[in-house]
């Protein structure tokens, strides 16, 4: 029997198993014999409800008439923070078939605090809809083949593809690789500018979405005791911002509300994105649509240069990437967005990446943080705090948000 030696995953609530499926990983017959349509209702919960005759199952609208002969499952080798990962290898009766060899599953998280955490922000439920109804293959998404979601269990399941060769660099991302990022990022936010259909997508956050907002609003202020206690009095900006985003939340998201939307990931920095590799094998991909939102395409750009560049860095090459974002949604048939408008939406997509940083900080063990951010020689607290400080301070982002008033 060909078996892979399988590793428990640090971190992981996953089984740390492999399992073998089919003649060409095991030694038993690889036809199944029951009905396929009840293994398309099934959400595979673990490692060992993939299998061979399940893949058939959901993989058959793409399949044209060819077969899975044999898989080969396992966890994948990095756990995965709001999901359970599985590393799939998969043999085809046909060498016609144009499904990739090896694909990813998301399973909702084993982990019951996870799982309920993704429950209450409605991560899965999300998720899934998104690749149910954003497919475009010229856009720079994973391809997915399968997404599944059962509310009452709360069991999901997304079969994309694997992006090997393609790497995600984490927090070590190299200016031509911000720069890729923003030129693909504007194809995404160009494809739906100002269109009404993503305001009527359950898959994304909506601006109007007040109990949700609110409690972001909440989450932020309620962060600052703890990001004090970490760096002291180095955050003042940023803590004055969360405080009038708090007070004043319900006419900040009027504001908001008027401006130019898109399809935003709302999280989008490199350790969400794949890049080719050294020797240009590979593609870049956007990955983890679990909160996007029908706002500002700009946030995306600002959270990109917060978690991307260094203060140094950004301040050398920001005006030349705002340029590139704004010329290439102009090619792309956006002709009524200039800098101007980009940066007030920036000035807002300041206030949201900060407040994604401290409400990940107050639930986030800093030790993991630190341990991420040293493997690429850098400082957990610059990254996740004084970068997006600096860029309070540089465009009064506080004073900014006093002056909204309800129109």
């Amino acid at each position: 029997m060909i078996m892979d030696n399988s590793v428990p995953v640090a971190g992981s609530s996953q089984s740390a198993t492999a399992v073998d499926h089919g003649v060409l990983f095991g030694d038993g017959p690889t036809v199944a014999t029951k009905p396929l349509r009840a293994e398309v209702s099934r959400i595979p919960r673990s490692v060992e409800d993939i299998t061979t005759h399940w893949l058939n199952a959901v993989l058959k609208p793409h399949l044209a008439g060819c077969q899975v002969l044999g898989s080969q499952v396992k966890p994948f080798s990095e756990p995965g923070q709001t999901a359970d990962i599985v590393d799939i290898s998969l043999v085809y009766d046909s060498s016609c078939c144009t499904l990739p060899t090896r694909m990813i599953a998301k399973l909702a998280a084993s982990d019951p605090d996870t799982r309920e955490m993704c429950r209450t922000f409605r991560h899965y439920e999300r998720e899934t809809a998104f690749y149910e109804n954003f497919r475009a293959e010229d856009l720079p998404f994973a391809r997915c083949f399968h997404s599944q979601f059962d509310p009452e269990s709360y069991d999901a399941v997304i079969l994309m593809e694997h992006l090997e060769p393609s790497y995600s660099p984490s927090y070590s991302i190299s200016l031509d690789q911000v720069r890729l990022a923003v030129h693909e990022v504007a194809k995404l936010h160009a494809r739906w500018w100002n269109a009404d259909f993503v305001k009527r997508q359950t898959a994304l956050v909506q601006l109007d979405d007040r109990n949700y907002w609110r409690s972001a609003a909440d989450g932020g202020e309620a962060a600052i005791t703890r990001v004090e206690q970490l760096v002291g009095d180095a955050c003042p900006a940023s803590v004055n911002a969360m405080r009038i985003f708090a007070e004043h939340c319900e006419d900040i998201m009027t504001f908001i509300m008027a401006r130019p939307f898109t399809l935003m990931h709302s999280d989008y920095h490199a350790k969400q994105m794949f890049f080719p590799n050294e020797y240009d094998e590979g593609k870049f991909a956007i990955i983890d649509f679990q909160f996007s939102v029908a706002g500002p395409g700009a946030f995306d750009v600002s959270r990109l240069v917060n978690l991307g560049m260094t203060t140094s860095a950004r301040r050398k090459n920001q005006a030349q990437i705002f340029s590139d974002y704004l010329s290439q949604l102009e090619r792309l048939g956006v002709t009524d967005y200039d800098l101007g408008a980009f940066l007030i939406d920036h000035k807002l997509g300041v206030l949201f990446t900060q407040l994604i940083n401290f409400i990940a900080i107050a639930q986030t063990d800093e030790k993991l943080l630190d341990q991420e951010c040293r493997e690429h020689g850098l400082d957990w607290k610059e990254v996740w705090l004084t970068r997006g400080e600096a860029m309070m301070r540089e465009l009064d982002v506080p004073d900014f948000l006093r002056s909204i008033h309800p129109t």
